[in-house]
């Protein structure tokens, strides 16, 4: 293989070091360059063991092991492991298989994407296997994005220079040239659209800003709360249901109405606490009637499937959403995170106006997102906001949830925006 280095892929590639790190971002040639530091010394020293370590199996599936096979030309075997013809072997295991590897004795070892392991236990696991005999140096290497004051930052930019530890650091414009001119553009888009996302991905920012941005600004909430729009047409009514059974979290009624092929009105938001689920069904055909509803669409997930199988009972026509299903759009993490960026579309073009109600803009300006490390665009959990002292965005999730499938009004007629139009173009071939 035959590539121009730039001079912080050499650093790091031709290193001796005990512990090389490249931390870099995104678009730095950080995977290629962590395998072929690991293939040309296995290569070039016979009888080597070489571990390549990733957190989640399916990323090292389908990212890692992959890219391996694609550089090198080779294929890797069903035990996850390439054997070169010196008697060297590469082997490719995930996070959890690591405590049966306890009397391996290595040669080198690189850990991809080093920042999704929340500590350094596995970086102190795998050095302490680093006493393969015969070889010249052994190594322990790893390729991360900054993130923080992590466990990363602590041992290799917090830590005085020493004679073990080698860091190497990049910016994506580092790459510039070896990128493609609409990615860049892009990436300066970003710096305005996800400020968080950028420092940290793109500018290699160790700094804690908190990498996670939010969803919608303070003054779209207001400004939403505030529209006037001036349409004679009315297409009909959506009421989405975010279902919660007793606690502290409460099941939201949001009724929306289609007045444009591409504008919505939230007309209606009713919350409940500590109801059962019959009691939930009751009061969804209560505020159909009254409200002359066309749609109603569920949240499905847990307890809520309840309430749309009783529905269905009754020949409602229900839509049930399941946020917690992978997308078939992979710029997102799962259904909610896709749902919540359609949302988003409708706020940044200034198609919706929504109650003037406190808590349900409190909610949408609480709503964060992060960037999984395979570019997946991720809305942080409700679990994850509740340890962060934030409530539970019920409220905000029902709407979101009806503007999901507002286009299932009138069919045909598309919504603002590409993400949008693809998610109802997968899920109902509506523009196939």
């Amino acid at each position: 293989m035959k590539i121009q280095l730039k001079p912080f892929q050499d650093r790091f590639l031709f290193s001796d070091k005990r512990y090389p790190a490249l931390i870099a971002g995104i678009g730095t040639g950080k995977t290629l360059m962590l395998l072929l530091k690991i293939y040309n010394y296995c290569d070039q020293y016979p009888n080597s063991l070489a571990l390549i370590v990733r957190k989640e199996y399916t990323d090292l599936r389908d990212s890692t092991i992959k890219d391996f096979q694609n550089y090198f030309k080779v294929t890797i075997d069903t035990n996850k492991e390439y054997h070169l013809p010196n008697g060297s072997v590469i082997m490719f295991r995930h996070g959890a298989e690591l405590n049966v590897l306890k009397n391996i004795n290595l040669s080198l070892f690189g850990i991809e994407q080093a920042e999704e392991f929340e500590n350094d236990e596995t970086f102190q696991f795998l050095r302490d296997r680093l006493r393969r005999e015969g070889a010249p140096y052994r190594q322990g290497c790893l390729i991360a994005n900054a993130c923080g004051h992590n466990w990363i930052w602590k041992a290799w930019i917090n830590n005085p220079p020493g004679e073990e530890y080698h860091t190497t650091t990049a910016s994506t414009f580092d790459n510039e040239d070896n990128l493609p001119a609409d990615f860049i553009a892009d990436l300066k888009r970003m710096e305005v659209e996800a400020p968080n996302h950028y420092q940290q991905y793109v500018l290699n920012s160790f700094e804690e800003t908190g990498a996670d941005d939010i969803l919608l600004s303070t003054r779209q909430v207001n400004d939403a709360s505030h529209a006037v729009f001036n349409f004679s047409g009315a297409y009909g009514r959506i009421m989405a249901i975010d279902v919660a059974r007793f606690g502290e979290d409460e099941t939201v009624f949001s009724i929306v109405e289609k007045v444009s092929p591409t504008h919505l009105v939230q007309v209606h938001q009713e919350c409940w606490k500590k109801h059962d689920l019959m009691e939930v069904v009751g009061k969804a055909l209560d505020l159909k009637r009254l409200h002359n509803v066309d749609i109603i669409a569920v949240d499905d997930t847990g307890v809520g499937g309840g309430v749309t199988d009783r529905l269905r009972e009754m020949r409602m026509r229900v839509q049930a959403f399941n946020g917690g299903e992978r997308s078939l759009n992979p710029a997102y993490f799962n259904k909610r995170s896709e749902g919540h960026f359609i949302m988003k579309e409708y706020f940044d073009r200034g198609y919706i106006k929504i109650v003037n109600d406190m808590d349900l803009a409190e909610q949408l300006t609480s709503i964060k997102y992060k960037f999984k490390s395979n570019g997946e665009k991720a809305i942080v959990s409700k679990d994850d906001m509740r340890k962060e002292g934030f409530k539970s965005p019920d409220r905000a999730d029902a709407l979101m949830i009806a503007c999901c499938y507002s286009n299932l009004i009138v069919r045909g007629m598309p919504l603002p925006g590409q993400a949008a139009q693809e998610f109802v173009k997968q899920e109902y071939n509506l523009f196939a």
